[in-house]
């Protein structure tokens, strides 16, 4: 019997090749509370030492890169940060174009049958990887690197346009198959209409575009971004700004009938381009959904199966108005993450209930044969570990912030002053006809501000 006990419990942890034992006995967004915690404090050493660091064959490895390469991003470690970053997008590479690929992700899949969705190794999401190409573009801006900037906003665009491609038959079937007891997120959501298309990395792309004087490759990713975010005031500017540029007649009478009139601007002004990410993306949370599953012998037996949900309220900071020159300079959100992130988790639920139910069924089995075979203590084996193994993938890259916002406007050349509440003032420089950028962080009680000539 004993030995039986030990095969079968060498069964059920056969699941874990791909964690560790605190990833089983705890979730992703409770590991990483300390360290968003530290990046909240304004603390950001403290978080690169809290961040759990994982070998690459951990189900965790990709997201704990992310992870690492956004606190290096924070900490003007621009090239570790870009260098972290590429390591991400070649793996994620390689994962496409392997065949082996469909084995070992197989293999996962039969894993989690006896653990949980923690065991399947992380991808990111769309929405994700367009953050990664941006925060690369962003560190390249920042060393003054615009072609290699250029690089990146191209691929970030791609995977929002292969993302588009690959998902939109889906998206109408997800959405019906979605459970019923699935906790609502609409407030999170809010009219976003997929979780992947994020309208921040074509505004960034437009503007790099503008920036290297490929001014029809701009006005395209303008339009793109205001295509998703129509209600953006500086967007609608932007585009009007560019089709008059570029001679586009036809759209700039649409575009001044839907969005009214072009502010005007004199030949000796340059564009002062404000972007401010705020706040902390929420973690994802637990919850429990109760279904039943039959036995061999007919009896229902109910089972509480832990789920991933978002519970957090829309970001509301009160980070929105800033002073340019002594007046008020407000700041539009141009993409919520937290409505991408939430959006990405509603259209994955039906796939996550499949799974969760065919793995209540495999542990049943595996606990029906464990009590068959060891009795009491086979059954109280099969038990604890069921509970241990229960619980939600809360797995998502957790130190994204809530939102980015953009504000934009036309200042004559020469030195100006931008006043932003609570953080006093940046002073900077304006040229002719020039672009301005003015990239502020503001999570909590951290507080960074970057200014560059593009």
């Amino acid at each position: 019997m004993h030995r039986r006990l030990f095969i079968g419990a060498a069964l059920l942890l056969s699941g874990c090749s791909t964690i560790g034992i605190t990833d089983l006995f705890q979730d992703y967004a409770t590991q990483l509370r300390p360290v968003r915690q530290a990046v909240s404090q304004n603390n950001i050493a403290s978080a690169q030492q809290l961040l759990p660091s994982n070998s690459r064959g951990h189900s965790n490895y990709l997201l704990n890169q992310l992870e690492t390469a956004r606190l290096e991003f924070l900490a003007k470690q621009n090239s570790q940060a870009n260098e972290t970053f590429e390591a991400v997008y070649q793996n994620m590479e390689k994962k496409r174009q392997a065949a082996k690929v469909q084995l070992s992700a197989g293999l996962e899949q039969t894993n989690s049958l006896l653990t949980n969705d923690s065991v399947i190794g992380y991808e990111p999401a769309a929405y994700e990887m367009t953050m990664l190409h941006s925060y690369k573009a962003l560190s390249y801006v920042f060393d003054k690197q615009l072609e290699s900037a250029l690089v990146e906003v191209r691929r970030a665009n791609k995977v929002q346009e292969d993302a588009l491609k690959d998902n939109q038959a889906e998206l109408d079937q997800q959405a019906e198959q979605a459970a019923e007891g699935y906790p609502d997120m609409a407030e999170l959501i809010g009219n976003v209409k997929n979780g992947f298309q994020n309208a921040f990395t074509f505004y960034l792309s437009g503007l790099l575009y503008e920036a290297d004087k490929q001014f029809d490759d701009a006005y395209i990713d303008y339009k793109k971004a205001l295509e998703i975010n129509s209600e953006n005031s500086y967007l609608q500017q932007t585009v009007l700004r560019l089709a008059k540029k570029q001679g586009f007649d036809q759209d700039f009478e649409e575009f001044s009938k839907r969005f009214g009139k072009l502010k005007q601007t004199h030949a000796n002004t340059g564009q002062v381009i404000v972007i401010a990410e705020q706040g902390l993306i929420p973690a994802r949370q637990e919850f429990h959904l109760r279904l039943p599953i039959y036995t061999s012998r007919g009896d229902a037996r109910f089972y509480s199966i832990a789920m991933p949900v978002y519970r957090d309220a829309p970001y509301a900071g009160s980070d929105k108005t800033m002073t340019l020159d002594g007046e008020n300079l407000p700041l539009t959100p141009i993409v919520r993450l937290e409505a991408l992130a939430a959006k990405t988790l509603k259209d994955q639920s039906a796939g996550r209930i499949t799974r969760q139910v065919m793995r209540l069924v495999a542990k049943e089995k595996m606990r029906a044969e464990l009590a068959r075979s060891g009795g009491d203590v086979g059954n109280i084996l099969a038990n604890i570990y069921n509970i241990a193994s229960e619980q939600a993938d809360t797995r998502s890259w957790s130190t994204l912030p809530s939102q980015l916002s953009i504000a934009q406007h036309a200042m004559p050349a020469g030195q100006h002053a931008l006043s932003v509440p609570g953080h006093g003032e940046i002073d900077f420089t304006v040229s002719k006809q020039g672009l301005t950028l003015i990239f502020l962080t503001s999570i909590n009680n951290y507080y960074d501000t970057h200014v560059v000539q593009l």
